[in-house]
């Protein structure tokens, strides 16, 4: 893990112009966290995307035994994400942990509670240092998956930055949200400017291919529920010359010209696609985040 080049960029100013035009929103700003993953050979003791994980020498790989797989056999789960307290501290940890290990099955199912589609997944809260690693208990996860599927993420190393952003439209208070049907130029910059893409950690995610669910409940507890992943298709650069079309790659500080193979894996570094939407979302309970987590796309 690295830190992230700091470049400011447009987005700056449309904020400002947003916080200008709406009063009251600038109180809602909350800190979430890019991870902005690069293609990479991260190791167990490091916060990365796929890739291999501390896992306990005595607890098995979870598979997946879902019928819908339609082989009658289970499945392993794959490596989706691993994250450490000493580099993503904004992450809410139960007491006594300070490691989050999230792990998914590639295919797509459908879940007991019907408002819900996507994938099984699991999230392991733990405590670093007590765990004795067991090397070989991880599978390949190419020994099961077509390797050229996009619903296994490939390794990367991330470089968390700290980006501030605002709640999605439908979450606002009842003032600002008539503000904003009030104005489709305001409502479309709103919906461009307050959220951030790409995987993140926290927020909220865009709900704009579909209507944001009435709630968002824990199905053990009915807490409810919060974002602790943002997985992406994309990661937006910012445009520095559009003509050439010349982005920035805020890791490196490299200028990257569209279309080449070095700007098209900075924006797809994982190789991961969520199926008909940008973005997809991994959530929580807020009252005990070791409840069952849920996958949630639109």
């Amino acid at each position: 893990m690295t830190g992230t080049t700091q470049i400011p960029d447009a987005r700056e100013d449309d904020l400002a112009r947003l916080l200008a035009a709406m009063p009251g929103l600038a109180s809602l700003a909350r800190t979430v966290v890019g991870l902005r993953p690069r293609r990479g050979e991260p190791g167990i003791r490091d916060s990365h995307v796929g890739g291999p994980m501390l896992w306990p020498v005595d607890e098995p790989w979870p598979h997946c035994a879902d019928a819908d797989h339609g082989s009658g056999r289970s499945t392993p789960m794959v490596s989706v994400a691993q994250l450490y307290a000493t580099d993503v501290p904004e992450i809410a940890f139960p007491e006594d942990t300070d490691l989050v290990q999230i792990v998914w099955c590639p295919d797509t199912h459908g879940l007991p509670e019907p408002q819900f589609t996507g994938k099984h997944c699991q999230v392991f809260w733990r405590r670093s240092g007590d765990i004795v690693h067991g090397p070989g208990v991880q599978p390949d996860p190419w020994e099961h998956w077509d390797a050229e599927w996009d619903e296994v993420p490939r390794p990367c190393t991330v470089h968390p930055e700290p980006v501030v952003e605002y709640p999605w439209r439908e979450e606002l208070p009842a003032g600002l949200r008539m503000q904003l049907e009030n104005s489709e130029e305001l409502d479309d910059r709103y919906r461009q400017e307050s959220l951030t893409g790409g995987w993140k950690v926290g927020g909220s995610k865009s709900w704009a291919s579909s209507d944001m669910p009435e709630s968002l409940d824990c199905p053990e507890c009915r807490a409810p529920l919060v974002l602790l992943l943002q997985v992406d298709s994309y990661e937006d650069l910012p445009l520095v010359s559009e003509n050439p079309h010349t982005y920035l790659c805020t890791v490196t500080g490299r200028h990257l010209v569209w279309g080449t193979e070095e700007c098209t894996l900075a924006r797809e570094a994982t190789g991961f696609r969520v199926d008909d939407v940008a973005d997809a979302g991994i959530y929580v309970c807020s009252a005990d985040p070791r409840h069952r987590a849920l996958y949630f796309t639109q």
